[in-house]
């Protein structure tokens, strides 16, 4: 890293650039979602709350790398340590979900990639984890579409037996 000569502590430059990459873009969707019309309406929970919620947690993200990018220690002293198994293991969850959605819906789309992901972090209770993924899909299923009148795709396959 760079030295400051002031406190003779370094600064990780990528971390630095990375975290006030994170605020500008948290700043960016901040003050696109007021200036759009539609989300910009004045109600407690709406539309633009999530926009708003994903927007302060990216500045929050940033200001913490920020932060760390000017302490002492290195985070790693092998350089980057990275869990490839790990990391393709949410990839493979997220392209799950994509490719999926439409056809099973939102809840068990949601459920294989919890489980995914939970054994991406070392979980190895699939029932349990499908299970717990299921729950929190479907409360969040209730919450979009009853609480906030925002369909979440229930899925051809379901839409298609429904009908019949």
């Amino acid at each position: 890293g760079d030295d400051d000569m002031t406190t003779g502590r370094t600064v990780r430059v990528g971390e630095a650039v990375f975290g006030g990459g994170l605020i500008a873009l948290g700043a960016f969707i901040a003050v696109e979602t007021a200036m759009t019309p539609t989300l910009a309406a004045r109600a407690v929970v709406g539309p633009a709350l999530f926009p708003y919620a994903v927007a302060g947690c990216l500045a929050a993200v940033g200001a913490a790398l920020l932060r760390e990018s000017r302490s002492a220690a290195a985070p790693h002293a092998q350089g980057l340590e990275l869990d490839f198994h790990a990391l393709w293991l949410v990839a493979g969850a997220l392209a799950i979900q994509f490719f999926t959605l439409e056809a099973v819906g939102w809840i068990p789309s949601a459920a294989v990639m919890f489980a995914l992901t939970a054994r991406a972090f070392g979980a190895r209770r699939w029932t349990v984890n499908l299970a717990l993924g299921a729950a929190l899909a479907a409360v969040v299923y209730v919450v979009f579409t009853l609480g906030l009148d925002l369909n979440l795709p229930l899925g051809s396959l379901f839409e298609m037996a429904d009908a019949n």
